[in-house]
Parts: structure tokens; C-alpha cells; sequence
């Protein structure tokens, strides 16, 4: 990532402002509207927040049973 943000705490990947994980050009965002991303902000969003919730607290770690 090549950007420059007064919010962005770099140890935890979060904003502070926002007080949420970091996406570069979300809503609410400094950086919204400031430039253009391969990949939508809206996008960007839902994935880490489906990725957050697979991997979440209550999430099920244990590996996938093999079929017979």
C-alpha cells in the first residue's frame, strides 16, 4: 500500500479515526473520492469483513473433515 494517513495505526492495521479496520478510500474515509483503486473500497470491505467474520472469535479453526 503507497499512501499517507494521520489515522492509520500501522501495528494493529486500523483506523483511528474511523475506529475500524483500515480500507483505504471507504466511506468516511480522508482518502474517499482522493483516488482511484483496482479494487472498489466497497469491495475491499465486505471481503475483510467476511474474512473477519470466517476467522473471528466462535469461528470453527478446526480443519475440514475428509470424505470416505
Amino acid at each position: 500500500m503507497s499512501f499517507s494517513c494521520p489515522h492509520f495505526c500501522p501495528d494493529e492495521d486500523h483506523c483511528l479515526r474511523l475506529k475500524t479496520d483500515c480500507v483505504p478510500g471507504r466511506r468516511g474515509c480522508v482518502l474517499e473520492g482522493r483516488g482511484e483503486f483496482a479494487v472498489p473500497a466497497e469491495v475491499r470491505v465486505r471481503l475483510r469483513e467476511e474474512e473477519k467474520r470466517q476467522t473471528g472469535p466462535g469461528a470453527d479453526r478446526r480443519p475440514p473433515k475428509l470424505g470416505r
